[in-house]
C-alpha cells in the first residue's frame, strides 16, 4: 500500500512540475508577444513622426 501512495505521490509531483514548467513557457512566449508588438508600433509611431515632418515641411515651403 505504501508504494503505491508513494507513487501517487511521484506522479503528483511530477505532474505539478510539467504544469509549472508549461505555465512559465506560456508567460515567456506572451512576454515575448508583447514585446515584439511593442516594438512593431513603435516603428510605426516613428514612421508616422516622419511623415508628418515631412508634410510640414513641405507646407511651410509652400508657405513662401
Amino acid at each position: 500500500m505504501y508504494a503505491m501512495e508513494q507513487l501517487a505521490s511521484e506522479r503528483t509531483r511530477g505532474n505539478l512540475e510539467l504544469a509549472w514548467r508549461l505555465r512559465h513557457s506560456r508567460q515567456q512566449r506572451t512576454l515575448r508577444r508583447a514585446r515584439r508588438m511593442e516594438q512593431k508600433a513603435e516603428r510605426r509611431m516613428i514612421r508616422a513622426w516622419r511623415r508628418a515632418a515631412e508634410v510640414r515641411t513641405r507646407i511651410e515651403s509652400l508657405d513662401y
